[in-house]
């Protein structure tokens, strides 16, 4: 992830509890990159990373020019049971087929100081697009 800056923004009306928070991964580097799958969220003390939703694979790899972005959309409470409070978040990009090594996460600003989240919570694959990225959580 050295190439890349990533960003996460309460997509929820000001005053919502925030329930949608877009992710945006920045490619800072000098060169072409591509950005795999889905990103390993980790919300607080969660045991795992959120679930990927389905029906959000785009079906192939988004390469990054300089400067381009990459988003995701993440639901932290999808109306499940076993609320928690959540005032950290980690993200990784994994190893797409496990051929090396994954990078180790990087712990995310919060868009806020606290949220609250719940074993609902889902995250989308990488999108070319802010909205592509949302739709699905929103809907949600």
């Amino acid at each position: 992830m050295q190439d890349l800056s990533v960003s996460a923004t309460n997509y929820d009306a000001k005053g919502e509890p925030v329930r949608h928070i877009l992710l945006v991964a920045t490619n800072t580097g000098d060169s072409k990159c591509d950005i795999v799958g889905a990103p390993e969220v980790t919300l607080g003390d969660a045991k795992g990373p959120a679930p990927v939703m389905k029906g959000t694979d785009p079906g192939e790899d988004l390469t990054l020019a300089p400067g381009d972005k990459a988003y995701a959309g993440l639901l932290a409470t999808g109306g499940q049971m076993d609320t928690y409070t959540v005032k950290s978040m980690t993200l990784g990009l994994g190893s797409p087929g496990g051929e090396s090594e994954a990078d180790k996460p990087v712990n995310l600003r919060m868009p806020v100081a606290s949220f609250e989240a719940d074993d609902g919570q889902r995250v989308t694959y990488w999108a070319g697009t802010e909205g592509l990225a949302m739709r699905p959580v929103t809907r949600s």
